[in-house]
């Protein structure tokens, strides 16, 4: 029988993991691929995490703990919104951001199908953050659904671009175009929140 593997390696373990994540397709991923990168057999992670399965669900846990996104306060300033659209969907010259990006996408495309909802749920709760901005900033009920939709919808669409075509993609000022957008449009807000993007990132530059 194996020697039982040491639980306070599960952290490092994890690291590793996603390192290998980062230039690896989710469908190449195995258990016995995982443990030649580790330097070991198979036993140490299905250990710690179970199963695949398991496993590529700590990895998405573990790159949201690393980078946690600050709820976004309805009576925020147009600033603010922009630099929570950043936060959430944009930074992707980190790597770590790029696969966490990449892994809504993997993920969320086929999660329906074993009945899970975790990028389901995360698209929602984007959508409810953006819908309670537009409503304190005026927005009658119907507009704020519609517009949060549109905005959560137009962030993804910019995170594509980047994860597809990055080199002619400037994703961060693409969202804070989208969040200038939402404001400039949205009934009732402040005149002021249309003068939020700087005209030097007053273009979402996808070339």
């Amino acid at each position: 029988m194996p020697r039982k593997p040491d639980p306070t390696r599960k952290p490092a373990i994890l690291e590793k993991v996603v390192d290998h994540f980062v230039e690896t397709k989710i469908e190449d991923v195995t258990v016995r691929g995982l443990g030649r990168v580790l330097g070991t057999s198979a036993y140490p992670v299905v250990y710690h995490f179970g199963s695949r399965e398991a496993l590529i669900d700590s990895v998405v846990e573990h790159l949201a703990a690393a980078r946690p996104v600050a709820t976004l306060e309805p009576d925020a300033d147009a600033d603010a919104l922009a630099d929570h659209l950043v936060a959430a969907f944009g930074g992707l010259d980190d790597p770590h951001r790029a696969l966490a990006a990449r892994l809504t996408f993997e993920l969320g495309s086929v999660e329906s199908l074993d009945g899970r909802d975790r990028q389901r749920r995360a698209h929602r709760c984007h959508v409810a953050a953006i819908r309670a901005w537009c409503r304190a900033h005026g927005a009658d009920p119907v507009l704020a659904e519609r517009a949060a939709h549109d905005t959560v919808m137009a962030a993804r669409g910019a995170q594509w671009s980047a994860l597809v075509d990055r080199a002619h993609t400037e994703v961060d000022a693409a969202l804070r175009r989208i969040a200038h957008d939402l404001a400039s449009s949205t009934t009732g807000a402040d005149p002021a929140l249309s003068a939020t993007v700087p005209a030097s990132e007053d273009r979402s530059r996808t070339r």
